[in-house]
């Protein structure tokens, strides 16, 4: 996985980065493949990135683990690689013993590290280590002289304990706290977008109500059939039926009114034939 540790904590180098409060940066590489996501994340929960790291080690791919802890840093210390050479040195991909590396510049939550320790020594035996480092001071100077000197650190016990073969570290860190925070946005001051559009005023849009008004008045003064509509569609359309009614009522009228029957037809027969009958 060949990448630049500034490629990988390229958030957090946005004017947005300072904006996630109470996170930090975390780092993985190993000399194993193991099986994290092959692209970083940029947010995370701590409780989930340990879950990950942990099914990540299941097995212990590896023969040693060093675990470091950094107290009081942001993302924003790691994105120029001038504070943690040799870290961003292992990150890169420059070294060809590394087969993974990891990183998550903003982590919600504090990574229990005493607990990745207790896992890794109750599954893979006494192979793994810890080490602590004190928070940074607030001043930039300072700030990256003390991360310099963990970083050497760091790479010390790489060569020692680990033998700069087999082995997986875990770099974990803790946020700023609130005087560190404010000292860095500070010297990471919030991006203004510049005017392309020179010194011109803005000016309110306001709706033009004039044209209601001219409609209103060119209403009031239209004739009576202007403003009204009378002859509308349903009207045409019940037009159109009654007329077929109209016609087939005057034919049933007419046809009543020609019959001819003569009044010989309404009298009552007296003649023999009606005897015969009764």
């Amino acid at each position: 996985m060949a990448k630049t540790l500034v490629a990988a904590l390229a958030l957090a180098a946005l004017p947005s980065a300072l904006a996630f409060r109470n996170t930090s940066p975390l780092f993985l590489f190993s000399t194993a493949k193991l099986n994290l996501p092959s692209e970083d994340a940029s947010v995370a929960q701590s409780s989930q990135l340990t879950t990950d790291i942990f099914d990540a080690l299941k097995g212990c791919p590896t023969r040693s683990y060093i675990i470091v802890q950094q107290e009081g840093v942001a993302a924003a210390d790691y994105t120029d690689g001038l504070s943690s050479p040799r870290l961003s040195h292992y990150m890169s991909g420059k070294d060809d013993a590394i087969r993974t590396s990891f990183a998550v510049p903003d982590v919600v939550g504090r990574v229990d590290q005493s607990m990745i320790l207790d896992h890794l020594t109750a599954n893979c035996g006494g192979r793994a280590s810890i080490v602590k480092f004190a928070a940074v001071p607030s001043s930039k100077a300072e700030r990256q002289h003390s991360l310099q000197k963990a970083d050497e650190h760091m790479a010390a016990l790489i060569a020692t304990e680990a033998k700069s073969e087999n082995y997986t570290l875990i770099y974990v860190t803790t946020p700023l706290d609130e005087r560190a925070s404010k000292a860095l946005e500070e010297e990471h001051p919030p991006y203004e977008m510049e005017n392309t559009y020179g010194n011109y005023d803005q000016m309110e849009l306001k709706r033009d109500l004039a044209s209601h008004v001219r409609r209103a008045n060119s209403t009031n003064s239209a004739g009576l059939f202007e403003r009204y509509q009378y002859f509308t569609p349903g009207l045409f359309m019940a037009f159109t039926a009654i007329v077929p009614l109209f016609l087939i009522l005057l034919v049933g009228i007419r046809a009543l009114t020609s019959l001819e029957v003569s009044y010989f037809a309404f009298s009552k027969e007296m003649g023999p034939n009606a005897q015969k009958k009764q």
